[in-house]
Order: structure tokens, then C-alpha cells, then sequence
């Protein structure tokens, strides 16, 4: 009897260690704040990120293999035990990877103090770069912090209904949105000088910055950033100028 009841516990137990529980835990490091940390369950295949304040979790089960690796730390690997998931909160600390500099190396050549002389003087190094040598090499930029978020919440078979139905998504769509539009703005300030807006089109500096959200409310306006625009972005401005200074009240 006893023999037939150790077999059905046993029996039970197993599925049950292969169920997936949740890992909660925090990720500390220095400067961390504003990064993703990518976090991985190698085991399950699936991933996600931590927020703002290295907060994360991840379904996982005993056994599995969890990697936290990003580019500005040291890749990170647990093996989770019970211990883990009964702890509901796993502090996971990151190294910042150190990078080492290329050692000064100190040129024989004399220097006259004269430029056309000098310049023959020196052995100048040709410019190497991965298409050059035919290497594989992507002119894409970057993806932005909220870019990787909204990838990685889209990601995984278990993670992305879950972000649909519980909003995460939508709300991720959102920060993007936000976050493209201040690269918009932050692109037409910078792309003509202070002095233009003050005295050309009579707005005053401290509004500069509220001038150009009023500008990028116009779906015309990123079109015109490009350096082929110029002269079509200088009337833009001058068109809006006058409208936001109606708006404003500054006449």
C-alpha cells in the first residue's frame, strides 16, 4: 500500500516540476536607469526587458537557464533552483564592461610647425571599413530604447497576447510616438542657427522650443528636415511664424 502511494505521488510531482512560475526580481548596476537589459530564458525561448527602475519578470521553471546581457555590461547567467521562485525578489547585480584603450604609440617624425610641409612628412593611414573589405556591415541606425521595448513585448508565444490584452503594447506604441515626435522637434532646432528665429521670423528665444511643437503638429513638417528641403523649410517657417505669433499673441 505504502509502495502504491509513493507511485502516485511521484507520478503528480512530475509535471509539476516542469511547470513554469514566474521570476521576479530586480537588476542593479551602475547608470542603469533608462536601459533595457535584455533578459532571456535560453530553456523556454523566450525574452523580455526590465522598466525603469530594473524591475523584471519572466516565466521560468527549475532547471531553466536565464541570460541578462547588454551591450555596456557583462552577460549575466542563472540557473534557477526553488530558491529563486520563492523568492519574489531575485537581485541580480551587472558588471559594466570596461573598455580597454589601444596603447599611445608615438610618432618618429619630426614636425617643422609648417602645415604644407608637415603634412607630406606624414604617413597617412587609408580608411578601412567593413564594406571596403566586403564584409557584412548595416547603415540602419540604432533602434531607440522604446523601439527595443515594443520589439521585445511583441516577441515570445506567451508574452505577446498577454502585453495585447493587458495594454503594454498599445502603451509602448504610445512612448514611441512621443519619443519620435521629440526627435522631430529636437531635429528643427538644431537645424538653423539661434539668430534665424529671433530676427528673421521674430520669435522670441525662449519660445524657440514651443515654436517648433507648434511646427511638428504639422505632418508636413519632418518631410522638409531634409538638407534638399532647405528652401521649403525656410518658408514653412516663415508661414507658421506669423500664424504662432497670432496664436501667441506677440504682434
Amino acid at each position: 500500500m505504502n509502495k502504491l502511494l509513493s507511485l502516485v505521488f511521484l507520478i503528480i510531482s512530475i509535471p509539476a516540476l516542469g511547470q513554469s512560475q514566474m521570476l521576479r526580481g530586480r537588476i542593479l548596476g551602475d547608470s542603469l536607469q533608462g536601459y533595457a537589459i535584455n533578459i532571456v530564458n535560453y530553456t523556454k525561448e523566450i525574452g523580455t526587458t526590465n522598466d525603469e527602475k530594473g524591475v523584471f519578470k519572466i516565466p521560468a521553471a527549475i532547471g531553466d537557464s536565464i541570460v541578462f546581457s547588454s551591450v555596456q555590461y557583462e552577460t549575466s547567467s542563472v540557473v534557477i533552483d526553488q530558491s529563486h521562485l520563492e523568492n519574489k525578489n531575485v537581485t541580480i547585480i551587472l558588471k559594466p564592461i570596461v573598455q580597454q584603450l589601444e596603447k599611445v604609440r608615438i610618432s618618429n617624425v619630426e614636425l617643422s610647425g609648417y602645415l604644407n610641409k608637415d603634412t607630406h612628412a606624414i604617413e597617412i593611414q587609408p580608411f578601412v571599413d567593413n564594406q571596403i573589405l566586403g564584409l557584412p556591415f548595416s547603415d540602419k541606425p540604432q533602434p531607440t530604447l522604446a523601439e527595443r521595448r515594443l520589439y521585445t513585448a511583441k516577441s515570445g508565444i506567451i508574452e505577446r497576447p498577454i502585453n495585447y490584452l493587458n495594454g503594454k503594447i498599445k502603451k509602448l506604441k504610445r512612448i514611441k510616438e512621443i519619443e519620435d515626435f521629440k526627435s522631430i522637434v529636437n531635429k528643427g532646432e538644431i537645424i538653423l542657427n539661434t539668430s534665424f528665429f529671433i530676427d528673421s521670423i521674430g520669435v522670441p528665444e525662449n519660445l524657440i522650443s514651443d515654436f517648433m511643437y507648434y511646427c511638428a503638429e504639422d505632418d508636413s513638417f519632418e518631410s522638409l528636415l531634409h538638407e534638399q528641403q532647405r528652401l521649403l523649410l525656410l518658408e514653412f517657417f516663415q508661414i507658421k511664424s506669423k500664424l504662432y505669433k497670432q496664436h501667441k499673441e506677440l504682434d
